[in-house]
C-alpha cells in the first residue's frame, strides 16, 4: 500500500457537501484553477487477508490489509481502514471532497466479518452489565469524514478511507485496489495564527499526508516575544506559590531554568484579576480578534467566563506570546470543597452506549455526568461548547446547532496536573519529580512490571494479563520485564504482594489492568499506600476505573492523588482514569488498551520520552476512530498526574551482575546425612542425601546489594524461596530417587543467574 499525488481513471465519483466542523463552514462549489484550490491523493491497497475464526461455534472472518488499523464499532464489521490527515492551505477551507474508487473492484462472497465487541467497564464494584440489542452495521461507502481539527494553527482534515466495504444483505466483501481523493478548497477570511517554531512545523509535517502544504503557513508571531518567555508554566494559587518549605514550585521552576528552559509561575489570582482573560477580553471566546476564536457566543455566555475558561485563556496567551509548551496545573480540583478547588476541572461529555453508567432518571443506555478532563487546558481552539448547552466536548451527533465536533482534539501544549492543596503535598511532588529527573543511572530503571488481575469477563477478556501481553512488544529489550498476573498464579496475588515488590525492588514502570475505584487500585486502598517506603519512585499507567477521579465526587481524594502527592513515596507520576476504564467483552480490542499501547508506542517507538507529549500522542493517535464506542470516553478521562516535561529514562547503563553457586551438596559422589558430609564413594556420580539436609547457596551481585531472593527448584518445580542471607533450603519434604536441583538468584530489578546439580535422595 502506498500513496502518490496522481489521479487514475475510476468509474465511481462520490462528491458530497460537508457540514461545518469547528465553526469553519465547508461550502459546496466548483474547483478553481489555483493549484492551492485542490489537494489530490492516490492510494493503492493490497488484497485483503481473510482468516476464518470460530467463535462460540460460529464461523467469522478476520479481515486485514497489511498494517492498516481495524475499525471496532460495536456490533459492526471490523474492517481495515486507512486514516488520512490532510493539511489544508492556510486561509482555505474545504469546499468539496471527491472520492474515486477502482473500476475493477474484487468481490469475496460468503463472508461474515468479525464484529466489534461490546464495551465493558473495569469497575471495582461489580455490576450486572446489560448489553442492549445493536442494529446491523453496513459499511457501504469507501470513506468516512471525521472532521476538521487545528493543531498549533495548522488546519487538518481527518478522513478515513475504507479499501474494503461489506454488503450485509449479500454477505459480500468488496475490495477496492485503489482509491483517489480530491479535496477542493476555497478561501476564507480567516488566516490561522502560527508560531515561528521549528518543532511545530516538524510535528505537523510528520503526521500529514501532504507535508509540502506547510509552506503556505507563514509565522504571524514575533519570535522575539518568546525568547524570555515561559516554555514551562506552572499555574497555581498564591498560597501554594509562596510555600516556605524547601521543596516547592520555585525549586521546580529553577530546575527547568538550570537546564535551559524558560519557566515561570502564574497564580490563579493574577489571571482572574486581568480582564484580558475574561470572555470578552483579548483571549476570550467572545472576542473575534482572539486567534483561537471560531464561532460567536450568544448572550448566555457566563459559563465561558468561569475560572476554567480564564485559566485556559491565559494558557492561550502564554502559548502564543511566551512560547509555552508545557503546563503544570499545580492545584487540586475538589468539586465539593471550595478551598481545595484550586484549578477546577472542566467536565467533558462522552456518551457510552450499553454500559450501566447512568444516573437516576437518565436513559440506561448512557452516562449523564461529565468527565473531568485536562484535555480542555491542552487543546486551545474553539470553546468546547458550540451549542452552549450544559455539556462541553460533545460529539457531532450531540451538537444541537450543527453537525460538528464540539471538542478540539489536537493539543497546543502538553498538560500535567499536581493535585496539591497544601505546602507538604507540593513538597512531596517536587521531592519525587526532581530526584527522578536527576537519577538517570540507577539500576532500578531497568525493571518494568506488568500487573494483571482477574477481571471476570467472558473468554479471552477474563484476565488483565492478556491485555498487558499486547503492550510488551513495545518495550525495548534493554529493560527487564516482570509480570504479576492472576492468570499465571495458583492463587490470586494480593495487596501485600504488590507492596512487597514496590518496597523491595521498586519497578521503574508499572503497567496495570485491573478493577479499581476512586480510592482503590493495584488491590490497595488509600490507607495501604501509606505502607509504601520506596525511595526510588515509579511511573504508573493503569486501566482501572475512577482511580484518577481527581474531582473527588464522593468527598475523598482518589488514589492517584495519594500515590503522587500525598506521600514522599509511591509514584512520581501516573496516567489514570477519571471515570470507568473500558475493556471489551470476549475481545482484547478495547478502548483503554488502545490508548495504553499508543502511550508506550510514543515512548519507545516514536521516541517521545516526555510523559506529557506521550500522553497526548496516545489520544491523538486515535482521532481517526473518535466516534467508535468508548474512544472519546478514554480520550477525555486519561489524565496525567505529573510533570509533563519529565522524560522517562532509558534503562540503566550500569550493569548489574548476579552470581549464584550451590555450596551444599558439592558435586561428586559424596554422602550427606543430617547436613554432614560423612564420606565419598567413587562409584557414585552424584551426591546422595540421607535423612534431613539443608541446601546452602552463595549468591551475590556486583555492585553489591542487588540480590533480592534465591529460588529453589526440584525437577523444575519451585519448592522454596529465601529472601535473606544465608540463602538456604531445609528439605522438609519426602524425596526418594534421582533429582535435578536448580537454584535461581533473582536481582532486585529483573536480573537473574542460575546453577544446577543432579543429586540422589532418600529423605522421608
Amino acid at each position: 500500500m502506498n500513496g502518490r499525488h496522481t489521479i487514475v481513471p475510476c468509474i465511481i465519483l462520490i462528491s458530497f457537501l460537508i457540514p461545518c466542523f469547528h465553526g469553519i463552514c465547508l461550502e459546496s462549489g466548483i474547483t478553481s484553477d489555483n493549484p492551492m484550490d485542490a489537494i489530490v491523493l492516490h492510494y493503492d491497497f493490497s488484497l485483503p487477508h481473510i482468516e476464518p475464526i470460530l467463535i462460540d461455534d460460529i464461523l467469522f472472518h478476520k479481515i486485514t490489509i497489511d498494517d492498516l488499523p481495524i475499525t471496532q464499532r460495536t456490533a459492526q464489521p471490523c474492517l481495515p481502514v486507512k486514516p488520512l490527515r490532510i493539511l489544508l492551505p492556510n486561509g482555505f477551507t474545504v469546499k468539496d471532497i471527491h472520492v474515486e474508487v477502482d473500476q475493477h473492484p474484487v468481490t469475496f462472497p460468503s463472508i461474515h466479518p468479525m464484529r466489534g465487541a461490546p464495551v465493558i467497564s473495569l469497575q471495582h464494584i461489580s455490576n450486572d452489565v446489560s448489553i442492549p440489542s445493536w442494529s446491523q452495521g453496513v459499511f457501504d461507502k469507501p470513506y468516512t469524514i471525521i472532521g476538521l481539527y487545528t493543531m498549533r494553527g495548522y488546519v487538518i482534515l481527518y478522513l478515513n478511507l475504507h479499501p474494503v466495504i461489506y454488503d450485509e444483505h449479500s454477505h459480500q466483501l468488496i475490495h477496492y485496489p485503489s482509491i483517489s481523493v480530491r479535496v477542493d478548497t476555497t478561501q476564507t477570511l480567516v488566516s490561522r495564527t502560527v508560531r515561528d517554531v521549528q518543532n511545530d512545523r516538524t510535528l505537523v509535517t510528520s503526521i500529514v499526508e501532504n507535508p509540502e502544504m506547510i509552506q503556505t503557513y507563514a509565522s504571524s508571531i514575533d519570535q522575539s516575544l518568546t525568547n524570555h518567555g515561559a516554555r514551562y508554566l506552572i499555574v497555581t494559587n498564591q498560597r501554594l506559590a509562596q510555600s516556605g518549605l524547601q521543596m516547592n514550585f520555585n525549586q521546580l521552576i529553577q530546575s527547568k531554568i538550570d537546564k535551559g528552559i524558560t519557566a515561570r509561575i502564574i497564580t490563579v489570582e493574577e489571571i482572574l484579576s486581568d480582564d484580558s482573560f475574561s470572555v470578552n477580553g483579548t483571549w476570550g471566546d467572545n472576542n473575534p480578534s482572539n486567534p483561537f476564536y471560531t464561532t460567536p457566543l450568544t448572550s448566555n455566555y457566563s459559563r465561558f467566563d468561569d475560572t476554567q475558561a480564564r485559566i485556559r485563556n491565559y494558557i492561550r496567551y502564554a502559548y502564543l506570546s511566551l512560547g509555552t509548551e508545557y503546563v503544570l496545573l499545580g492545584g487540586d480540583a475538589d468539586i465539593n470543597d471550595e478551598a481545595h478547588n484550586i484549578i477546577p476541572a472542566r467536565g467533558l461529555f462522552a456518551n457510552e452506549s450499553g454500559l450501566p453508567l447512568f444516573s437516576t432518571g437518565v436513559s440506561p443506555d448512557e452516562e449523564e455526568d461529565d468527565i473531568p478532563s485536562d484535555v480542555y487546558y491542552a487543546c486551545l481552539d474553539g470553546n468546547f461548547n458550540h451549542d452552549m448547552d450544559e455539556h462541553f466536548g460533545e460529539s457531532k451527533d450531540r451538537n444541537e446547532v450543527a453537525f460538528i465536533d464540539e471538542a478540539d482534539l489536537l493539543s497546543e501544549v502538553s498538560v500535567g496536573r499536581a493535585c496539591v492543596d497544601s505546602d507538604m503535598e507540593v513538597s512531596n511532588f517536587v521531592r519525587k519529580t526532581l530526584p527522578y529527573e536527576q537519577n538517570s543511572d540507577s539500576p532500578y530503571l531497568r525493571k518494568i512490571l506488568f500487573v494483571g488481575e482477574y477481571l471476570g469477563f467472558p473468554g479471552i477478556s477474563a484476565y488483565g494479563g492478556n491485555y498487558k501481553d499486547l503492550v510488551k512488544p513495545f518495550i525495548p529489550s534493554s529493560y527487564n520485564i516482570e509480570t504479576l498476573y492472576d492468570r499465571d498464579l495458583l492463587y490470586s496475588w494480593n495487596k501485600y504482594d504488590i507492596i512487597e515488590i514496590i518496597n523491595n525492588g521498586t519497578p521503574h514502570i508499572i503497567n496495570h489492568d485491573g478493577h479499581s475505584y476512586y480510592g482503590y487500585n493495584l488491590k490497595m486502598n488509600n490507607a495501604d499506600v501509606d505502607s509504601l517506603t520506596n525511595t526510588d519512585c515509579f511511573f504508573l499507567y493503569s486501566h482501572g476505573c475512577m482511580a484518577g477521579g481527581f474531582d473527588n465526587p464522593h468527598g475523598y481524594d482518589c488514589i492517584a492523588e495519594r500515590l503522587t502527592v500525598e506521600t514522599p513515596y509511591g509514584a512520581f507520576a501516573a496516567v489514570m482514569n477519571a471515570r470507568y476504564g473500558l475493556g471489551s467483552e470476549n475481545s482484547l480490542d478495547s478502548p483503554s488498551l488502545a490508548l495504553d499501547i499508543s502511550f508506550f508506542k510514543a515512548l519507545f517507538t516514536e521516541n517521545i520520552r516526555k510523559i506529557g507529549p506521550a500522553n497526548h500522542f496516545s489520544k491523538e493517535d486515535h482521532i481517526w476512530q473518535i466516534d467508535e464506542n468508548g474512544i472519546r470516553w478514554v480520550f477525555y478521562e486519561t489524565n496525567l498526574f505529573g510533570d509533563p516535561e519529565l522524560s522517562i529514562h532509558d534503562s540503566s547503563v550500569t550493569p548489574i551482575e548476579i552470581f549464584v553457586e550451590i555450596q551444599t551438596p558439592e558435586p561428586g559422589g559424596h554422602i550427606y546425612m543430617k547436613d554432614k558430609k560423612i564420606c565419598s564413594l567413587s562409584f557414585l556420580k552424584h551426591p546422595l542425601l540421607l535423612g534431613t539436609c539443608t541446601i546452602t547457596i552463595d549468591a551475590y551481585s556486583i555492585p553489591e546489594g542487588y540480590v533480592q531472593s534465591v529460588e529453589f527448584l526440584v525437577d523444575d518445580n519451585s519448592v522454596h524461596k529465601d529472601t535473606n542471607e544465608p540463602y538456604e533450603w531445609y528439605i522438609d519434604t519426602s524425596l526418594k530417587g534421582s533429582y535435578t536441583l536448580t537454584v535461581i538468584a533473582h536481582g532486585r530489578y529483573g536480573e537473574h543467574a542460575s546453577s544446577s546439580i543432579q543429586f540422589l535422595a532418600w529423605i522421608r
